[in-house]
């Protein structure tokens, strides 16, 4: 009779373990879907801060402005050098019309017009490299110097821009568990802080395991879409995804 009981505790305690294996939960924390450290091209002195941390950004919006003071004259004398050259051009086309100027003489006087053309549009390319903008929709979330302050060096860090929406979340999980993911699938995450769930899109699930554990790295994506999250957000994905459902087939 003990013998009896003692298979029927360990079978039970085989069904609990195996139970609590099924219901495993990973947990992992929501972050920005895309994070961009913004750099100046080459050392100068910041000559106007346009943006400031916690303002919303569209695509191109200028950010910070280095000084540019030495390449907007050179911009200027370039100017005004083609409106000359340009005017010459025109009088010599009159001339040589009249026989009075050679082909060489407007050939030359074009070559000038486009070589300052392109002094120009050097000084004018200077001069937006030095006007640092935001690559994305987002937030700023950084801005490492004022006005006046001097930038070190080419390739230091300025500013920093978010995307928030949609939201990214990354899983460690089990082999086994990944390879039932395939992307595009629809899961089911669970938010703690706020007792809520929201769907998610599996975006990539790595093609390799890691050793040791035995894991695979899957990203999951999040539509910002009638909730509102924040970076940083505790989410739970609970093994073997009731949820989970497949990708439409391709048309």
């Amino acid at each position: 009779m003990t013998c009896l009981l003692k298979n029927a505790l360990l079978a039970l305690a085989f069904l609990v373990g195996t139970s609590r294996l099924k219901a495993q939960d990973f947990t992992s924390y929501t972050e920005p879907s895309r994070n961009i450290d913004i750099s100046a091209p080459e050392p100068g002195v910041v000559e106007q801060v346009v943006a400031k941390e916690g303002q919303l950004v569209k695509v191109g919006d200028i950010l910070v402005k280095l000084d540019a003071r030495v390449i907007e004259r050179e911009a200027d004398i370039a100017m005004e050098e083609l409106k000359f050259k340009k005017n010459r051009l025109a009088k010599l086309r009159e001339l040589q019309s009249k026989k009075f100027a050679s082909r060489h003489e407007v050939d030359s006087a074009e070559n000038d017009v486009k070589i300052t053309e392109l002094k120009l549009l050097r000084a004018e390319a200077v001069i937006a490299r030095l006007t640092l903008r935001s690559p994305i929709d987002g937030i700023v979330t950084e801005m490492r110097y004022d006005v006046s302050e001097s930038v070190p060096g080419a390739n230091s860090h300025v500013a920093t821009v978010v995307q928030l929406s949609p939201m990214r979340v990354q899983f460690n999980l089990p082999t086994a568990e990944a390879r039932k993911l395939k992307v595009g699938d629809t899961v089911t995450l669970g938010f703690p802080e706020t007792a809520a769930t929201r769907a998610a899109t599996v975006e990539f699930v790595s093609p390799v395991s890691t050793a040791v554990v035995n894991t695979v790295r899957v990203t999951l994506i999040i539509s910002e879409e009638g909730a509102h999250l924040t970076a940083g957000m505790k989410c739970v994905y609970h093994a073997s995804n009731p949820a989970v459902e497949p990708a439409p087939a391709p048309k």
